[in-house]
């Protein structure tokens, strides 16, 4: 059946028309059961009811728009295919009125199947006056969890009238009726909502209201995200996909200190092999009294966070194992969270295995905002940690140099020394699993600076070979520096690149290339969430090669400056400011 424009305020079963007046019902229904329903270019259908989609003969090919004023029903044999919208939405009738999405709407699989065996919309609206759409667990079918899925892109503020406007997914069958309960935990949500564009970046979420500042960011109500669980598709090329998910809409509510309402966290993928990740935000367990662990440097990471805050739980769902590493960055929103400690770093996994931490944590920032960590991978708990330093001797100018493409020489220095035993000087090819390779005497007591270096020579050309020292301490106790990586070049190849001024707040910042040998590179600049701001490709001479890149009208944020080769990459971190 071609559709031109209908409104739909009758029974439609895939052949009939019947005429009944307006009102505000879900009588009012479509429904296919078993019919090729063809919406094409151009062509609208208006639902005033409910729209139920059914049997594995039962197709929908929506390349128009398809609106409903009611709910949506489908079971798990329903397949749906174009490129249209469709628009949930309540301004006529059943205003005031809950809408929910309840069956298999979705690719029922992971990223192979989609358009192959996939219930799955293209562009879904989202206009409930209530500003909320309910996602339901039909609890039939092989997969009845994942009900809601989206090729295209999910809007959720179509009128563009702001956050007031904007609706947001709850991903629980709370029931339709009687007052509104809410999981306190994003494990206890039924259905799951999905974004299986495999486009990396945020640019097919619109109108949605996550963000990246710091501070009390819940001092305003945070709307158009993901409450309860969120999955999706991954490009197997890589980019950065951010999981805007909360577990109950609106300011912070009490339970057990821990804000339940919008957490932001997003991953940063090379070459993968992971399909489809799914996460959700979990209320921590409390596990800020099992004691500290001695990491990030010779600080104390004492406080989990655990029941104050809570984790990020994320899993892919073919359970891969070593399917590439990856950045995780979190923006947490908790104002009801002292914001104390001196360091900050991103924990896996040991927020429920202490004290066993897998692997120590050397990536660490200042706040608990835009945090990030590199070097994963897998996927399972994800938490944030605080610590206070503990250690009076401080290890400053950790440096690794490869020295005439035969050894690596790496040299440390202490600014002073109370009662320090030695120095174990470890070695990794990830940055994360280090091994010791060797051990330094030291001074042990001392207010100058001294200065140390070992010769590694168990090394090989083209590897990245990660470096770190542990200060062993006469009493038992240590501390960890931050990693430094060198590299042997078996080509000659040895590249140096600076990026200045930074932080910048106007102008041009101004790169530096200096290279050992003439090569074809490129010059690539993305935002915090991943969209492509600048790119260029450049003829790196041998010698002192310098580009300008323009900030001007960059927003204030963090950048990453890939300059890429043939035969080398490097990442730099530039910091615009207003």
């Amino acid at each position: 059946m071609n559709l031109k424009k209908f409104t739909l305020s009758s029974l439609f079963a895939a052949s009939a028309l019947l005429a009944f007046p307006l009102q505000a019902q879900h009588s009012n229904e479509f429904y296919n059961n078993g019919a090729l329903v063809h919406i094409e270019a151009g062509a609208e259908v208006h639902v005033w009811g409910d729209v139920h989609m059914r049997q594995s003969s039962g197709v929908l090919e929506n390349n128009g728009l398809l609106k409903t004023q009611g709910n949506m029903y489908s079971d798990e044999l329903f397949q749906q295919r174009g490129t249209g919208t469709t628009l949930i939405e309540n301004s006529d009738v059943n205003v005031g009125e809950r809408q929910f999405i309840s069956g298999s709407y979705a690719v029922r699989g992971g990223t192979a199947q989609i358009g192959v065996n996939d219930g799955s919309f293209y562009n879904l609206e989202l206009n409930n006056d209530q500003g909320i759409v309910y996602l339901v667990n039909s609890g039939a079918g092989a997969t009845p969890q994942y009900v809601a899925d989206v090729r295209g892109s999910v809007n959720f503020d179509p009128q563009g009238l702001g956050p007031t406007n904007a609706t947001s997914i709850v991903t629980s069958d709370i029931g339709m009726v009687g007052a509104i309960t809410y999981p306190a935990n994003g494990s206890a949500y039924t259905a799951e909502f999905g974004m299986m564009n495999l486009a990396a970046g945020q640019g097919n979420y619109i109108n949605d209201t996550w963000h990246q500042a710091g501070g009390d960011n819940m001092s305003v109500q945070d709307n158009g995200y993901i409450i309860g669980k969120h999955r999706r598709a991954i490009n197997p090329a890589g980019g950065t996909y951010g999981y805007f998910i909360g577990l109950e809409p609106g300011a912070p509510v009490a339970n057990n200190g821990t804000n339940r309402g919008f957490q932001y966290v997003h991953f940063v993928f090379g070459a993968n092999n992971y399909d489809v990740l799914s996460g959700y935000f979990e209320a921590g367990s409390p596990n800020n009294t099992m004691g500290a662990a001695t990491e990030c440097s010779g600080y104390d990471m004492n406080d989990f966070w655990g029941d104050r805050h809570g984790e990020w739980m994320f899993d892919d769902i073919n359970n891969v194992t070593n399917g590439g590493e990856y950045e995780i960055r979190v923006w947490p929103q908790d104002p009801t969270t002292p914001w104390t400690g001196t360091v900050w770093t991103i924990s896996k996994d040991d927020v429920f295995a202490y004290p066993a931490p897998n692997p120590l944590h050397n990536d660490c920032g200042p706040a608990p905002t835009n945090l990030k960590r590199t070097g994963f991978e897998d996927f399972s708990a994800f938490g944030v940690l605080s610590g206070i330093v503990i250690l009076e001797s401080q290890i400053t100018d950790l440096i690794a140099t490869p020295i005439n493409n035969r050894f690596i020489k790496v040299d440390w220095a202490t600014s002073k020394e109370v009662n320090v035993d030695h120095f174990v000087i470890e070695r990794s090819t990830d940055d994360a699993n280090f091994i010791p390779i060797t051990t330094h005497t030291a001074v042990g007591n001392s207010q100058i600076t001294q200065n140390y270096s070992i010769n590694d020579i168990a090394v090989l050309p083209n590897i990245n070979y990660y470096y770190r020292v542990k200060t062993v301490n006469v009493d038992g106790t240590s501390e960890y520096t931050h990693s430094v990586v060198a590299a042997l070049t078996k080509d000659g190849n040895v590249q140096t690149v600076n990026l200045f001024p930074n932080p910048i707040s106007d102008g041009d910042a101004t790169l530096e290339i200096v290279s050992t040998i003439d090569k074809e590179s490129s010059i690539t600049v993305y935002d915090a969430i991943g969209q492509l701001i600048l790119s260029k490709e450049i003829n790196v001479q041998q010698g002192l090669n310098t580009y300008s890149i323009k900030t001007n009208d960059w927003p204030s944020g963090i950048y990453y400056v890939h300059i890429n080769s043939a035969q080398s990459s490097t990442v730099k971190e530039l910091i615009k400011t207003e």
